[in-house]
């Protein structure tokens, strides 16, 4: 972090920086801002320690090449489930920052078929519903089911709201709503035929509250959290629970970029441990931005045995930020 001086002599981490830096984290929190994965300090890796519970089972997860879409499938993988990742493993030219790569994806398949399950890695666009069923139906085919559906994939953007155009506005929305929404269209029929299955959905704290540096992507996630409620009253005879994780502050590339940094505080680009920083102010517990495993855990969580008799809710993975919102 930077220890340069003022003109006046002031330490840029003086009290009224630290409170105006609290400020702009308070604004974006929570983002959702789910790609790329940076390690935790905070808490210890769970590798390795889950009962495999899972064995025989499998999970379809979107923008999974990295980030919190990679460790639902990693959690889920841990835990003996074979896993379908699908990720569009490239860029989107209208996203002004970088997307996971066909590497990455490659890699992620890797990474889980270490775990000792199967695992098939489809690059595709969740905007294409047909292309979504189809990669569901290549998991029952081969995986001979499919208990789980983790929709998680999603973009940001940053800025007020009378900045966005017209194909930036439906862009997010396709994506974030309708594609999330397009999952479960196709993953409907397959849980319905087997009178069993989790979904989870992937929210944001900014679902929970406004946002007027995120305002257009704030109102997706927040349609993300009627959906989950709509769908667990719709599939709950069949057996099929719902429900969405809303995180906070996840260490990601996406945050750690130009795009980002430069927009939060206007004139001025900050560095991404400064804004680390601020999250510390905004968090109840002792941590910043924290890693993606914590919103794994949760996603395994809901989809075990444990968490049978909940559907229809919505989980705050909010390093206790959330315990300033109202009841």
């Amino acid at each position: 972090m930077t220890t340069e001086k003022s003109n006046k002599g002031e330490n840029p981490l003086d009290e009224g920086r630290r409170k105006f830096m609290v400020g702009t984290a308070a604004a974006a929190v929570g983002a959702g801002l789910t790609t790329g994965i940076i390690p935790n300090a905070f808490a210890g890796s769970h590798k390795g320690t889950q009962d495999k519970e899972f064995v025989g089972r499998s999970a379809f997860v979107t923008g999974a090449a990295r980030g919190i879409g990679y460790a639902c499938a990693e959690s889920l993988a841990g835990r003996g489930a074979n896993i379908v990742l699908f990720d569009i493993a490239g860029q989107i030219k209208e996203v002004p920052y970088p997307l996971a790569t066909a590497k990455d994806l490659a890699d992620a398949k890797k990474k889980i078929e270490s775990l000792g399950v199967k695992c098939i890695a489809i690059k595709g666009d969740v905007r294409d519903g047909n292309a979504q069923a189809a990669a569901m139906k290549r998991a029952v085919s081969e995986f001979g089911r499919l208990d789980f559906v983790v929709a998680n994939a999603g973009i940001t953007q940053i800025g007020p709201m009378e900045a966005f155009s017209e194909a930036e506005l439906s862009l997010i929305i396709d994506i974030n709503l309708k594609g999330v929404i397009k999952t479960v269209q196709a993953a409907t029929p397959i849980l319905k035929s087997q009178k069993a299955g989790r979904i989870v959905m992937m929210s944001s704290v900014t679902g929970r509250t406004g946002s007027p540096n995120f305002p257009i992507y704030s109102a997706t996630k927040w349609g993300v959290i009627g959906l989950t409620k709509s769908t667990a009253m719709a599939l709950g005879k069949f057996n099929v629970t719902c429900n969405a994780l809303c995180p906070t502050l996840v260490h990601t590339k996406l945050l750690d970029n130009d795009y980002i940094l430069s927009r939060l505080a206007p004139g001025r680009k900050l560095t991404f441990e400064q804004f680390n920083q601020a999250a510390k102010g905004r968090h109840i517990l002792p941590v910043g931005f924290f890693g993606a495993e914590h919103v794994g855990e949760a996603a395994a969580y809901l989809c075990s045995e444990g968490s049978a008799m909940i559907s229809g809710d919505v989980f705050d993975i909010g390093a206790g930020a959330n315990a300033q919102f109202p009841a």
